[in-house]
């Protein structure tokens, strides 16, 4: 089969892998999507993981082949995998900090090499603890594109409950790419009223029609005005800024933070005076899988408009280059199984 694989800091390479043979309990799944991560970016700009590996978690595909003992699951089934799923019984669990769970921190899908989630290859193998509850079917009438979202709302979602978004809260969101994107619509079921903050205008225009009522540069923030802010860009500016543009007593949520050692400077008198909450939301939680999925596939999360670049396998340095380099014209990076070039 042929992958992309990690061999060093901006070295990605197409080349040709076995297909990873399966063991009992095991599935494999033939990719048709798998979105670009900015986490998984971070991870190839940096050299943060020694190589080889295979990156790409956010999936929809069909199942090729299934191990002995699989029950619930045959080839041809179409699926989406949260590639994490916790023990429920550690410390970290039990408080639902699943992320921290070191059976969670264990990648459950391989195209080979180290389980790094192995979705930038024509076949995924699922192992099996993520087969018996990570496994998530596609309903008839989702198209693969739409389905590929599951885990990235997922961890919106996750962001947005931690946030304690409800009805009327005054929320500002920094960042108007596909995550901030995300986050607005999902504050928006929550009745929240929504602001968003990016310097490309195509972005706040967008934002516009997905529901935010209010959309500026992030230059023009008003001070102490908001109840909560979701943090969607990488910037370290942005957390400052946030900091300053909640109301005291308010909440920051650091949501597109994920390299330790990213250092921001902050005016600790806004936490400890002003009671201001700085705090943190980082992957999927397991408790809202469903919830997840049921969001997406019922459409009360609109995705396709935030698809704007598809790339085939060939093309994968190609879409790592838009995706990291926002654009006016740009949002949603996918590689597509079976294209060839690429389509925006």
């Amino acid at each position: 089969m042929r992958a992309a694989v990690y061999r060093g800091a901006n070295d990605v390479r197409v080349e040709e892998l076995p297909v990873p043979p399966l063991e009992a309990g095991e599935l494999l799944l033939k990719v048709a999507v798998c979105g670009v991560c900015g986490t998984d970016l971070k991870k190839i700009v940096h050299g943060d993981l020694p190589p080889p590996l295979v990156f790409g978690h956010e999936v929809a595909g069909r199942v090729e082949a299934v191990g002995q003992a699989v029950r619930g699951w045959k080839p041809g089934d179409r699926a989406v995998f949260f590639h994490h799923i916790p023990c429920r019984n550690c410390p970290f669990c039990r408080a639902k900090n699943y992320a921290q769970c070191p059976q969670y921190k264990r990648v459950g899908t391989t195209a080979g090499f180290e389980p790094s989630g192995g979705g930038f290859a024509e076949f995924v193998k699922v192992k099996d603890w993520i087969v018996r509850e990570g496994l998530v079917k596609i309903p008839e009438g989702v198209e693969d594109e739409e389905a590929s979202f599951v885990e990235p709302v997922n961890t919106c979602l996750k962001g947005i409950e931690k946030a304690g978004i409800g009805a009327g809260s005054r929320v500002l969101i920094l960042g108007s790419g596909p995550v901030g994107l995300t986050l607005l619509q999902l504050a928006r079921l929550k009745g929240a009223d929504v602001s968003v903050a990016d310097p490309i205008q195509e972005r706040l225009t967008l934002a516009k029609a997905l529901g935010a009522r209010e959309t500026t540069s992030p230059e023009q923030l008003p001070k102490e005005h908001f109840d909560i802010a979701l943090v969607a860009a990488a910037s370290a500016q942005a957390v400052p800024s946030a900091l300053d543009a909640v109301r005291p007593a308010g909440r920051v949520v650091l949501f597109a933070q994920t390299r330790v050692g990213d250092l921001a400077p902050v005016d600790v008198g806004q936490i400890g005076k002003l009671e201001k909450e700085l705090i943190g939301s980082y992957s999927a939680s397991v408790d809202l899988q469903a919830k997840s999925a049921d969001l997406v596939f019922t459409r009360q999360i609109q995705v396709k408009p935030l698809i704007t670049h598809r790339f085939g396998l060939d093309q994968i340095n190609e879409a790592i280059h838009v995706a990291l380099n926002p654009s006016p014209s740009s949002l949603k990076v996918i590689i597509r199984f079976g294209l060839n070039g690429s389509t925006r």
